[in-house]
């Protein structure tokens, strides 16, 4: 595959020591950029970008057609704080531009008290979205994090280095972060969406993997989606983190949704033919997720309160002990045994 996609895919699923006084506690953050690529240096830029770190803000970029007016594609994203919120669309990819992005991800800094030792906290996220499939392929990103480390000091520890991207503000993928849940999707313009994604690795009947530049792209994905409009995304996330009492962490919430145009598909050839598969979708490729991915509840053990630095009125609940839920458990078998009995 191109370095479209691939550039695209890596600024989605996205120092020096200082004391915790010095940094942010909490911190709203939504960007939306479109990505251009320099053919005579090899470097990618971002032609418009919009920024903004008030929560609740909008973030949005948009370009049309120099000589009919008409639209080509735009972005947006606004953020507060438990709730993402990112859109991208796009009717045409002018030559030499990558793609566009939104980017919408908050933290806050979170201390558990009421215990000692360690407790487990259960997280709960709605992800919604409306998807419409046409010739122009997308990928759609959410992830609910926890570190020790500041979002602005994670390292960034791979070989192609995407920070600079104000799609990835903080790198999400690097050493001290723990992923709590998490939803990838892919939007392919191909019916047959294997040509570009995947939902697990399967390994090789030879057990040898070749050059990846030379074999065929797959990205793997938590959800495919094939060409169609009005395609409606509603995934309920559950994850659990374990934390230390009395010990702060940044709790780490991003979204992003992207696309990005595929001009040529064509796996390795000895003679160098390629001939690449027609687009099966048509029109314009819209990721909605502009109403989207909210942390709706957080449950901790029971007992435990919690502090966000932010103030934000979470919805958290306490989870009841084993012995709790035994008797809960207890308590229904009994319910449902005398409603036999009051219906024999």
């Amino acid at each position: 595959m191109n370095t479209r996609l691939t550039a695209l895919a890596a600024a989605l699923i996205s120092c020096t020591s200082s004391t915790w006084a010095a940094l942010p506690t909490h911190e709203a953050y939504s960007a939306a950029i479109d990505v251009a690529a320099d053919y005579l240096t090899g470097g990618i830029y971002t032609t418009h970008s919009d920024i903004t770190t008030l929560p609740g803000d909008v973030a949005n970029i948009s370009a049309s057609d120099p000589f009919t007016g008409g639209p080509l594609y735009a972005a947006s994203a606004s953020t507060t704080f438990g709730s993402n919120h990112a859109y991208t669309s796009a009717n045409m990819l002018p030559l030499g531009t990558l793609g566009a992005i939104s980017y919408s991800g908050w933290y806050d800094t979170v201390t558990i008290s009421g215990g000692s030792g360690t407790g487990v906290m259960h997280f709960t996220v709605q992800l919604n979205g409306s998807v419409d499939a046409g010739a122009i392929a997308g990928i759609a990103g959410y992830g609910l994090y926890a570190s020790s480390v500041h979002p602005t000091q994670l390292a960034n520890d791979t070989i192609i280095n995407y920070a600079p991207l104000p799609t990835n503000p903080w790198f999400l993928d690097g050493n001290g972060i723990a992923l709590i849940a998490g939803h990838t999707i892919g939007v392919s313009p191909y019916n047959d969406a294997s040509l570009l994604y995947t939902t697990e690795i399967v390994p090789r009947p030879d057990g040898i993997y070749g050059i990846p530049a030379l074999e065929s792209p797959q990205i793997l994905v938590d959800q495919i989606l094939a060409p169609g409009a009005g395609q409606n995304v509603n995934v309920t996330l559950h994850g659990t983190l374990t934390f230390t009492f009395g010990e702060a962490f940044y709790l780490i919430g991003g979204l992003g949704t992207g696309l990005g145009g595929i001009e040529t598909f064509c796996a390795f050839s000895i003679d160098g033919s390629c001939t690449p598969p027609p687009k099966d979708g048509t029109g314009a490729t819209t990721l909605d997720f502009s109403n989207s991915a909210n942390l709706i509840n957080i449950a901790l053990p029971e007992g435990a309160t919690a502090s966000f630095a932010s103030g934000t009125a979470y919805n958290v609940t306490a989870v009841p002990e084993p012995g709790e839920w035994l008797m809960l458990l207890a308590g229904l078998g009994l319910i449902a045994w005398r409603t036999r009995r009051n219906t024999a």
